[in-house]
């Protein structure tokens, strides 16, 4: 193989608060997002994801939205096409349907499926020692998370570029002959034509992130960039700690930040001479020093301490995914601005429920999979609870909810929610009531909601009309466990001193000490058992929210 190209020709659309529409596949009515939450989220998913593509909604959908382990399981689902090197149908990538009183302790022991092997089977914190010292610190994340996720479908390779489909790739060779024998991975044809994998745009190198600077990083397979300008506005940025830049280049930083996508073959080279036209357009622009691979776009999404290591310039030099970002001018950022090293973040530092950006493209159908990481509380009054004293928080409400309603406050834990809000405050109480009822009845944790979407001009959300939404909300459902056979109700009974430490509701990370990311066998199996028991109990709300497009 030759030289890398220097140069380019990519498609690079502005997306912005004068020009709102997407490229591509990116219009999207029928839509799934799927939170957050490490391993509990990718087993939570794969339960309902089972259950959806048994009622034939998986292939009527336009988009799925993910963060962090929802990215985990969403990459699997979206591009596996082999398993070990043999090809594999959905069906057997998902696992076979459950029934709750079949599982015994020796069903769940059983081989989990497909989807969740590397989950069961890769200890990711041996794999990152065994990374010390024979790659970058920077690449460790990456590397972990390949072989956790991605290794099992073939789709480790770090040195691949990602694209829509094989009619794209052929056309990106053609355009750029420089590519002729590059690899490009591809999303399977069976599978919703949008998908994104959310990230969070921290800070330039060596600058600080927080509430008013953090912006949305959207990943796909065609398109990928920070779509509208928050608030229309530049950005601005403090100097990080222990930074060693010379003294006259310690100075706070305006910028412009975001503004559109660029085709993700092409992204994170140098800018485009002579700004971006105001219009879609193909574009020479500066070629990636490596490729925008899968693995980058899943390690992205869900590398939670990026926003930590930010506050200190050597561990954000050290540890943090970095990479050439720059701004598609237009609209009322019409000057451009040249490309900066700027470090990337966990989706869930921002948005932790994927929600955001399908409301960005005018989503008015959404099916919400959060995999919360905190049950309801066991003793707060929802039932007396007013607008004036409720308490989301005091609740056990989810962050990645309740900051929706726009109740977020800013959060020492890497949480920036403040700038969230896309429904009307005084909603949340009456949705968490509901909630909080099904629960106590022993009922999966599942409503349909029709909301009215406010604007949010941070996010470029124009706002303005209702959305149906349906709410898969993970908790205790004592209905399902009473449906377990006895000796699997008597193990989830012994609570921390079982095979079930934490159920339903696992850890994030260190749910068990030897698997630092991952979790055992029987865990995965029970969780995406109730995962797909809540949507089949619930299958008539899904299907009134699919309407037409399930007959």
């Amino acid at each position: 193989m030759g030289a890398p190209p220097s140069k380019l020709l990519a498609d690079v659309v502005p997306v912005n608060s004068m020009s709102p529409s997407f490229p591509g596949s990116h219009e999207a009515t029928y839509c799934l997002c799927t939170s957050g939450g490490g391993c509990r989220a990718f087993t939570h998913t794969l339960g309902v994801y089972r259950a959806l593509h048994h009622m034939g909604v998986m292939g009527k959908l336009d988009a799925i939205s993910s963060v962090s382990g929802g990215t985990w399981a969403s990459s699997v689902y979206m591009f596996g096409k082999e398993f070990h090197g043999k090809p594999i149908d959905t069906e057997r990538m998902l696992g076979d349907p459950t029934t709750p009183s079949e599982l015994t302790l020796a069903k769940l022991r059983e081989e989990v499926a497909p989807f969740a092997w590397g989950l069961a089977h890769e200890n990711a914190q041996g794999r990152v020692q065994e990374f010390v010292g024979r790659v970058s610190d920077k690449d460790m994340w990456k590397r972990a998370v390949s072989k956790l996720v991605l290794e099992p479908f073939g789709l480790g390779n770090m040195d691949s570029y990602m694209a829509q489909n094989a009619v794209d790739v052929e056309r990106i060779k053609a355009e750029n002959p420089g590519l002729k024998d590059a690899v490009f991975q591809t999303p399977r044809a069976d599978r919703p034509p949008l998908f994104v994998m959310n990230g969070a745009l921290l800070a330039p190198t060596g600058y600080k992130v927080d509430e008013d600077n953090i912006v949305s990083f959207q990943m796909s397979p065609d398109y990928t960039g920070s779509p509208f300008f928050p608030m229309d506005c530049e950005l601005g940025y403090s100097l990080a700690p222990l930074c060693l830049r010379p003294w006259p280049c310690r100075c706070a930083l305006k910028t412009t930040v975001g503004g559109g996508m660029v085709e993700t073959f092409a992204f994170g080279g140098t800018a485009p001479e002579g700004g971006v036209p105001g219009t879609q357009g193909k574009l020479p622009v500066g070629a990636p020093s490596k490729p925008f691979s899968l693995t980058t776009a899943v390690a992205i999404s869900s590398f939670a301490p990026a926003v930590f290591a930010a506050y200190s310039y050597f561990t954000a030099c050290t540890f943090n995914i970095h990479g050439q970002y720059w701004p598609v001018a237009g609209g009322k950022r019409p000057a451009g601005a040249k490309a900066r090293e700027f470090q990337f973040g966990d989706g869930g530092n921002l948005d932790n429920s994927g929600l955001l950006p399908l409301l960005q493209r005018q989503a008015k159908n959404v099916i919400w999979i959060a995999s919360s990481s905190d049950p309801l509380s066991q003793t707060y009054d929802f039932e007396n609870a007013t607008q004036h004293d409720f308490d989301p928080v005091v609740a056990g409400v989810v962050g990645q909810l309740y900051s929706a309603f726009g109740y977020a406050q800013r959060d020492p834990w890497g949480c920036y929610y403040g700038n969230n809000q896309v429904f009307k405050k005084s909603a949340l109480l009456g949705v968490v009531q509901k909630l909080a009822k099904l629960k106590a009845e022993g009922r999966p944790s599942v409503i349909k909601e029709k909301l009215e979407v406010i604007p949010n001009y941070f996010w470029g959300i124009v706002g303005g009309y209702e959305i149906n939404l349906v709410l898969i909300y993970l908790d205790v459902s004592m209905g399902f466990q009473q449906q377990l056979p006895e000796e699997t109700q008597q193990e989830i009974a012994k609570g921390d001193e079982g095979t079930f430490a934490n159920f339903p509701v696992y850890d994030t990370t260190n749910n068990n000490a030897s698997l630092t990311l991952g979790l055992t066998g029987p865990q995965v199996n029970l969780l995406a058992a109730q995962g797909e028991y809540a949507v089949r109990q619930n299958a008539d709300l899904i299907k009134e929210l699919m309407g037409k497009r399930l007959s």
